[in-house]
């Protein structure tokens, strides 16, 4: 969210007090709140860095994480458009004296304990970080795969202020969180909470094209929570793993595959994006691999027949559960040589009956689990006895 797109609301200064004692609040006047508070200052210095454990962002291109004693600065970019920057300040600290750019950046006091977010992709990391408790508030728990937070966000004390598939903005303000995180794309209750009063973070993890770079995004929260040398161990771990599987994989042959697999009569095969980033890691190839563009191609059938029809292999996020079910709904695939080979295989094998895929949760910050069921797929002499996270072979 850039100031071009919404106008940042400057907090007014209100005291709050919860049995007596100042609260930590990112709306007090001259301190971010009360150092009684778990993880807040008590006896404030300005010479001490309250940051010993530093996060770097080595991976992902669309946040960034500058530090100062008391306070951080978690910059968040949207390609095409001014970089939108918040103010973290650790509370039971003054709050900083912005000028320039920042002078008007949305200011929380860290670590939250009162969090809204709005995107099945935020849950994994909160789990990670041990900071699931600070959820208080998420879109809807019908949407979730992990069966721990959906039990949280199902609890009477978690706000699901998006039941109907659009934020409702009354529902949030009148839980008036910390801080709000939303899912990465404009939604018109944003500038209705932010005059209430409460900071709305944009999250673009999605954007993210290296797979590392979108988990990186767990840092973000770590920011938020106080979980900085949780985060950076996490990931770090992450991290080995998945280089230890891109290494495995690099010197063998890339196998074709069929990508996708058709939706209503249309196919959607991936261009430069995420996906092809895992395939290209994992040694997988289509025909569309090197084509100009971003995100995704839609075509036809016939078209993907005749560039795809005889890759041994066909790889999909499709929620079929079996290939007849998936020859029913569009018969013609029953020529290619993947369906008659029996090697037809989708990210669905954690599914929940409401549909809710774990590889877009889970998946998201364990890009190093995806890359090992590809690899497994495409090259199962490098894999054997593997046991699949996400993908399962349609029978």
């Amino acid at each position: 969210m850039s100031f071009s797109l919404r106008t940042a609301v400057l907090l007014t200064a209100t005291a709050l007090t919860v049995g007596g004692v100042a609260a930590c609040s990112s709306d007090s006047s001259t301190t971010t709140g009360d150092g009684g508070r778990a993880g807040c200052i008590t006896d404030f210095d300005a010479n001490t860095d309250y940051f010993p454990d530093k996060q770097t962002v080595d991976y992902a291109e669309n946040f960034d994480i500058e530090y100062h004693n008391s306070y951080q600065v978690l910059t968040v970019r949207q390609p095409g458009q001014a970089d939108e920057s918040y103010v973290l300040t650790r509370c039971g600290a003054p709050k900083p004296e912005l000028t320039g750019d920042l002078a008007g950046a949305q200011q929380i006091a860290t670590p939250v304990t009162d969090l809204f977010a709005e995107s099945t992709t935020h849950l994994p990391s909160l789990e990670a970080l041990g900071k699931l408790d600070a959820l208080t508030g998420f879109a809807s728990a019908d949407y979730v795969y992990s069966e721990t937070a959906r039990a949280h966000i199902a609890d009477d004390d978690v706000t699901q202020f998006a039941t109907a598939g659009q934020v409702d903005a009354e529902a949030v303000v009148a839980q008036g969180p910390q801080a709000f995180v939303t899912g990465g794309f404009e939604d018109p209750a944003f500038p209705v909470i932010e005059r209430a009063g409460i900071p709305v973070l944009d999250n673009y993890d999605w954007l993210e094209t290296d797979p590392r770079g979108r988990s990186e995004w767990i840092k973000f929260f770590a920011a938020l929570t106080g979980t900085e040398k949780q985060a950076t161990e996490t990931f770090d771990g992450i991290v080995t793993d998945y280089d230890k599987y891109t290494t495995l994989a690099a010197n063998q042959t890339p196998v074709s595959i069929v990508p996708g697999l058709p939706y209503q009569g249309a196919w959607s095969v991936p261009l430069a994006s995420y996906s092809n980033e895992l395939y290209a890691t994992a040694r997988i190839t289509h025909p569309w691999m090197t084509d100009p563009g971003t995100g995704s191609l839609q075509t036809d059938l016939e078209t993907v027949f005749a560039r795809a029809g005889d890759a041994p292999v066909a790889i999909s996020n499709s929620s079929n559960r079996t290939k007849a079910e998936a020859i029913a709904a569009e018969p013609r695939l029953a020529e290619f040589a993947a369906f008659r080979d029996g090697q037809v295989w989708t990210s669905s094998k954690r599914i929940t009956d409401a549909g809710a895929i774990d590889i877009y949760e889970q998946g998201v910050l364990r890009p190093d689990l995806v890359l090992a069921d590809l690899i497994a797929i495409a090259h199962p002499d490098l894999m054997p006895g593997h046991e699949f996270t996400f993908y399962s072979r349609l029978q």
